[in-house]
């Protein structure tokens, strides 16, 4: 009995050992006062990483994601430095390119980018009647009884005949 006790009393001081750490430890983000500043830039950057994926760079999940690590102290310069959100992007972007922005501009030809899915829905949504028209128009040209010739009819019909006498 004095044993049972024992090994009850080790195991949970070994458990209460190693959920303290999980327990007490803050995220890096919420104890961060800046956060909130730097995910605001990252969510509008495409993150560029080796697995070429589709996340931005704060909500990029690969593990030891190289490009995140790298770009996270970048914007969080930006930040420090005292830049607006707007102003870090464009820091940024003139120091990686333009494919590290996660949506076209809003000017220029960034509009033609942000208008185009809208024009070419229109365009679909005009041509279609159209389209069906003359379908239906074609579908009644075509004439619904077309003559059979004899003579065709009757060499089908012979080399079927002639096929199945020879199975």
């Amino acid at each position: 009995m004095w044993c049972l006790r024992k090994l009850n009393l080790l195991l949970l001081v070994t458990v209460a050992l190693l959920t303290a750490p999980l327990l007490t430890a803050q995220n890096v983000a919420e104890s961060d006062p800046q956060f909130p500043a730097v995910r605001a830039v990252g969510e509008q950057l495409k993150c560029q990483c080796e697995a070429h994926c589709s996340y931005t760079i704060t909500g990029c999940n690969m593990m030891g994601c190289s490009f995140r690590a790298k770009m996270l102290p970048e914007i969080r310069e930006g930040v420090d430095a005292g830049l607006s959100t707007q102003e870090n992007l464009e820091s940024l972007i003139a120091k990686y390119g333009s494919e590290l922005r996660n949506a076209p501009r809003a000017e220029g030809f960034g509009l033609f980018g942000w208008a185009m899915p809208f024009a070419a829905l229109a365009a679909g949504l005009i041509a279609t009647p159209f389209v069906v028209r003359h379908w239906r128009a074609q579908q009644a040209a075509a004439p619904a009884n077309v003559p059979i010739d004899e003579k065709l009819l009757s060499r089908y019909q012979d080399e079927i005949e002639q096929d199945l006498d020879d199975l």
